[in-house]
């Protein structure tokens, strides 16, 4: 299989290919080097992956990063999330399964457990890179069918190893790079990073449903009430308990836009989803109420979510 760089526009399923030991030992020494203390591996459970591909809608895997204790960094583990072809072209969107996802080893977590393990691996993150902006974070790598097949199809026993490593040039840490065994040859890689490129979003904001939809309803000053939205975000973003909601939000977004794009109606929908929940965040900010935006953010995305994406 020829490698395929994250710049290239490839279908989902075909993203990844096979590294040299000499690129693989590149990489897991940057990660090794750069992110000191941290986990460098896990195991992945090689009938997680075959259980999510028997579902031939299933386009590939985004390898999500967690950590289940935000206080022990050794705590890590993936969450592993199928993602379907999509109507959007090379772009596939998660698939949200009302009773959770499965972990690297083979565990089902469930959705809050999800959004708080993805959340505790930002907070570690920021502990040693302050000046990271929590929205430029690497959450996960996603790969495709076809590798994952193959990396399955050589592995002798129950279990792959997952490594970390650190792609430098492309500021790329916690990238994907899976064995089918110990010392074994070959090892997939080339995945794409989560936000990234083809297999991710290019950043977080591209999966912003409010940015879409004030962008396409509000003609007086769409840009201020993105910002005041995006200032609540950021407050969110550093409470520990507020922040894995938007974790939650970020995954489901852009799922949610594509389910709606779909409906005859989707138009009405958006309108609706204005009205109900966005305008009054908005005027409860203004009058200085964020407990109140906060309740009607997460009503928002339990009746969204409920509604529209469970499978």
């Amino acid at each position: 299989m020829t490698p395929i760089r994250a710049t290239a526009k490839v279908e989902p399923q075909c993203v990844g290919g096979f590294i040299s030991k000499s690129r693989y030992n590149e990489l897991t020494k940057n990660f090794k080097t750069s992110f000191p203390g941290e986990t460098t591996f896990v195991m992945l459970s090689k009938s997680a992956i075959e259980t999510i591909l028997s579902d031939s809608s299933v386009s590939g895997i985004k390898f999500m990063n967690g950590i289940e204790n935000v206080n022990v960094p050794s705590s890590r583990i993936l969450v592993l999330i199928p993602a379907n072809y999509t109507s959007k072209g090379s772009l596939p969107i998660s698939l949200i399964k009302a009773d959770g996802f499965l972990t690297n080893k083979g565990d089902n977590i469930s959705l809050e457990q999800t959004w708080q393990v993805l959340f505790n691996h930002v907070l570690n993150y920021k502990k040693t890179n302050i000046d990271t902006h929590y929205t430029k974070i690497n959450r996960g790598s996603f790969m495709g069918r076809n590798i994952l097949t193959e990396l399955v199809d050589k592995a002798k026993g129950d279990t792959l190893i997952y490594h970390f490593g650190y792609d430098i040039e492309n500021n790329y840490p916690y990238k994907a790079l899976i064995q089918p065994e110990a010392n074994g040859i070959p090892i997939g890689d080339e995945s794409h990073p989560c936000p990234g490129s083809t297999g991710c979003p290019k950043s977080i904001e591209e999966m912003c449903a409010l940015t879409r939809i004030i962008t396409n309803l509000v003609d007086n000053d769409p840009d201020g009430q993105l910002n005041e939205l995006r200032a609540f975000r950021d407050k969110l973003l550093q409470n520990s308990l507020s922040g894995a909601e938007i974790e939650k939000y970020y995954t489901i977004s852009a799922s949610l836009l594509e389910t709606i794009d779909m409906e005859p109606n989707h138009d009405l929908i958006y309108e609706g989803i204005y009205q109900a929940y966005i305008k009054p965040s908005l005027h409860s900010l203004a009058n200085h109420n964020e407990e109140a935006a906060y309740i009607i953010f997460r009503e928002a995305l339990e009746h969204l979510t409920t509604t529209y994406l469970y499978q």
